[in-house]
């Protein structure tokens, strides 16, 4: 078993949370997020192709019942590789993780805020403490 080397820790996300590439001039490819924390996310998206530089900038948002979004998120690519069970011919499904560089304060108190909204908890025994 690898070693957890996240500084933050990853909540599963509940349906409705989505995150889309932002590339000039380029097809936006956009996908589901898989997992999310302060630190980055996972996202599972199909692509034709996706720029390969390890910089990129994605917009993060979702509804379910009130909206949230943050534009332009700069990230850092950790992984993006191809799911061998959700491709086809010229169309791949993806799984790309980032880490975010920079959040301003807004932009951390807005992702605190998207994740208490869209993420999974688990319940832990000290939370049940009185």
């Amino acid at each position: 078993m690898s070693e957890e080397k996240r500084k933050y820790e990853r909540f599963s996300v509940k349906e409705g949370a989505f995150a889309a590439f932002i590339n000039p001039n380029e097809l936006i490819n956009m996908g589901r997020i898989q997992n999310i924390g302060m630190g980055g996310l996972c996202v599972r998206y199909l692509s034709m192709e996706r720029s390969s530089e390890d910089r990129c900038t994605i917009k993060i948002f979702g509804s379910n019942g009130r909206f949230i979004h943050l534009e332009r998120v700069r990230c850092r690519v950790v992984y993006d590789y191809e799911l061998p069970e959700g491709s086809w011919e010229q169309i791949s499904t993806k799984c790309c993780g980032v880490e975010f560089e920079d959040l301003s304060v807004r932009y951390r108190s807005i992702l605190e805020d998207f994740i208490d909204t869209f993420c999974v908890k688990p319940n832990r025994p000290e939370d049940s403490k009185a």
